[in-house]
């Protein structure tokens, strides 16, 4: 598909929120600013996004299995039950995102930064399951963040630092010598 081509179909998804879903894969999305489109109910299974930005974009119910972001910025996001397993970030800035429950199972993270963000029941990678890779975060820093009923069970971590976040009932291996905590606070609140 072209960038006209998608360019067109972002268009006519957005001005008819939620009147289909939007399906597009196995493409190479560069230098483009989704900030404008809704891509609530999208499907953009095993696609590469390099240099994109994702500023203010609804990503409500969205599906990104298999894709690759490179060198894209996501800020000021809302992301609610969404599937994002096997996704790739690499050299990518997540600023003020708020994520609820979003499934990041066998999450690739590399020289990455996250700044400013919440997480709510999100798993970055559950229990090992047959098949499935387990996830990896390689030189990414989280910084002032948030981690509520949250899981990194299984996580391979390579020099991750969480500088200033908080972790509320979150499963995460703190004495793994690959992670980094300065100046975090870590509590566990009895469920009601």
């Amino acid at each position: 598909m072209d960038r006209a081509e998608l360019i067109k179909l972002l268009e006519e998804y957005t001005q008819n929120e939620k009147m289909s879903d939007l399906t597009i894969t196995d493409e190479t999305i560069s230098d483009m600013d989704f900030s404008s489109y809704y891509l609530g109910l999208t499907w953009f299974m095993g696609n590469q996004f390099d240099s994109c930005i994702f500023h203010t974009t609804r990503l409500t119910d969205t599906n990104f299995n298999c894709s690759v972001f490179r060198n894209c910025k996501f800020s000021e996001n809302y992301i609610l039950k969404a599937d994002w397993n096997n996704v790739k970030f690499i050299y990518c800035s997540i600023v003020s995102i708020e994520a609820v429950r979003v499934s990041f199972l066998s999450i690739i993270m590399e020289d990455c930064e996250v700044k400013n963000s919440e997480f709510f029941s999100c798993y970055f990678n559950p229990v090992h399951k047959e098949g499935q890779e387990e996830g990896h975060l390689s030189k990414t820093v989280f910084r002032n963040c948030a981690f509520n009923n949250c899981s990194f069970e299984d996580c391979t971590f390579d020099s991750v630092e969480f500088i200033g976040c908080k972790f509320t009932n979150t499963d995460i291996d703190t004495t793994n010598p690959g992670v980094h905590f300065k100046d975090c606070e870590f509590k566990t609140v009895p469920y009601k």
